[in-house]
């Protein structure tokens, strides 16, 4: 799996205290080489994972193992393909943390997303996503 950040370590741009930390997972080519500086602007420390791309064995959640990234995050800003099962999989491993998993609405304008996530309409600016993840980040200490 690529990760946007080398030793799968967060990015802290060295602020004082602790800032929500936000995992994005995006198969998207943009979002892989972005820096985040929105993100970081909101006040999110950041980290990215691209996914397994087409070998989900490269995925450790996918195997019953722990994801180190993961482990870190306070939310989840999640773009992948629902058919991979990851979101499943984090819910799994990590009930209580919000998932703001982001998708392309069908054909009659719905939006379905995994069980346990907060739906995020598709595409959307960095500013809505900002908002989402809040929102997230609200409902989950509230």
């Amino acid at each position: 799996m690529k990760q946007r950040v080398p030793g799968r370590a967060w990015y802290a741009p060295g602020l004082a205290g602790r800032r929500p930390r936000m995992l994005v997972e995006s198969a998207s080519e943009a979002l892989s080489i972005s820096d985040f500086t929105l993100f970081q602007q909101a006040g999110f420390d950041v980290a990215f994972c691209s996914g397994p791309g087409r070998t989900p064995r490269a995925c450790p959640l996918l195997q019953g193992q722990e994801c180190t990234m993961l482990g870190g995050a306070d939310v989840v800003l999640h773009g992948l393909d629902p058919a991979l099962g990851i979101a499943a999989a984090i819910r799994h491993a990590r009930p209580d943390l919000p998932i703001v998993a982001e998708q392309p609405p069908g054909e009659d304008g719905s939006t379905e997303v995994p069980d346990g996530c907060l739906p995020l309409v598709y595409p959307c600016s960095v500013h809505g996503q900002v908002d989402a993840v809040r929102r997230a980040l609200g409902t989950r200490r509230g």
